[in-house]
């Protein structure tokens, strides 16, 4: 086998099975808890074993890749793999024939080295050299004084081969780096994406709770003590407000992935009952209400999540008007789809608005939290529906609301 094949196969029976390690390391990040090292040590175990077996064992300086799954084990102060490798790099360099005390020197002096080089944490770089000086020296004295070896072209080689460990030595650590940067880099993406999903579940939570608080301060703003008829009345709808509350609550962990539990329910019904549990809000800002509804329309749907995404829409419309304003609310079906539309004359929106307005954390208001659309489109969506907006600043905003019949 020539100079250039026994390179080439040295350097593949090197890179080869630290590749495929961490290759599969890679694939199983989110599965598996074996630790890259425990990985490394397999590599370097499964490099020595084909280096032995297949490398060119006629040249000293053909074999100097067999010396890389030692210092990578250093590197990464493997301490146990270390002394392994070691042990076996003995025995083989003595089954070719190399005399024993010189093997264990010159193995004494890299030790050595690298305990001083670990103690002062140097680079790798600086690593790689040493290694490189130490055995170049050592490897010339074998040629020259003890084969007698000392032809300018067995110098060409030596030097090549030092060079191929150095250069295949840094190549081998980059891609132990660039596996592990991207392994940690996902672990941090997922840890991200668990604190996104909390996130958007406090701020749905939060904003999901303030309608029922906001219902309930309205009634006891308007109530009248000496009313009883009036008291008991809105305290049946303030006991039913503190409820849905604490039924949200209660559902916190499922806001982190809205769940519908949907049955056959009359539509009209439900925009009856929350146009009721917001008049308080309308009275308070002089906002008239027109309901145009045809008879019983019914629909497969969750109640409980379609009344938040009434509430939230007629909450957005109230407080896009100032005052003495007006909504205008309809309920119509054609041949697939009950058809609500909720239209106000309060300040109307740009386009740029209307574009942005569905995405998550966006608000218009100075105090918004930017959850409300998202989360009603949500909702509608999972109900096989669809929600849209039109709006003109200074005139109107319109919503549309299809929900399969």
């Amino acid at each position: 086998m020539s100079f250039f094949d026994t390179i080439v196969l040295d350097i593949i029976l090197t890179l080869f099975p630290i590749i495929c390690v961490l290759i599969i390391k890679a694939n199983l990040i989110n599965k598996s808890k074996i630790s890259t090292k425990v990985l490394i040590d397999i590599a370097n175990f499964t490099s020595l074993f084909l280096l032995i077996k297949y490398c060119d064992k006629n040249n000293a300086y053909m074999i100097l890749l067999v010396n890389m799954p030692f210092v990578i084990s250093i590197l990464h102060n493997r301490k146990i793999a270390s002394i392994i490798i070691l042990i076996a790099l003995i025995i083989f360099n003595a089954y070719l024939g190399i005399n024993l005390s010189f093997i264990i020197g010159e193995y004494i002096v890299y030790l050595i080295t690298f305990i001083i080089l670990n103690k002062k944490k140097v680079s790798i770089n600086s690593v790689l050299l040493s290694f490189i000086s130490i055995k170049g020296f050592f490897l010339t004295i074998y040629e020259y004084y003890i084969l007698s070896n000392s032809n300018f072209l067995t110098i060409i080689k030596v030097f090549v081969s030092l060079t191929i460990f150095y250069l295949i030595g840094l190549l081998i650590i980059n891609i132990i780096n660039m596996v592990n940067n991207t392994m940690n880099l996902n672990q941090s993406l997922k840890q991200l994406e668990k604190e996104k999903e909390l996130k958007n579940g406090l701020f749905k939570i939060t904003h999901e709770t303030k309608n029922p608080i906001a219902v309930c301060k309205g009634y006891l703003q308007m109530m009248e003590y000496s009313d009883l008829n009036k008291v008991k009345k809105y305290n049946t709808i303030i006991e039913s407000e503190l409820n849905r509350a604490l039924d949200i609550m209660d559902n916190f962990s499922e806001y982190t992935k809205i769940k519908i539990n949907p049955d056959i329910m009359d539509l009209d019904y439900l925009l009856t009952e929350t146009i009721k549990s917001m008049s308080s809000i309308f009275k308070h800002k002089n906002i008239d209400v027109n309901y145009e509804n045809i008879d019983e329309v019914f629909i497969n749907g969750d109640y409980e999540r379609l009344k938040q995404v009434f509430i939230n829409i007629l909450k957005n419309s109230s407080e896009a008007i100032s005052n003495k304003g007006f909504i205008g609310i309809t309920l119509k079906t054609n041949k697939k789809y009950a058809i609500v539309e909720i239209k106000d004359n309060g300040c109307g929106m740009s386009e740029e608005e209307l574009k942005k307005m569905s995405q998550l954390f966006y608000s218009s208001k100075e105090k918004g939290c930017g959850i409300g659309v998202a989360l009603s489109k949500e909702i509608i969506s999972l109900h096989r529906g669809s929600l849209r907006y039109k709006s003109v600043v200074g005139e109107y905003t319109k919503a549309i609301i299809k929900l399969p019949l």
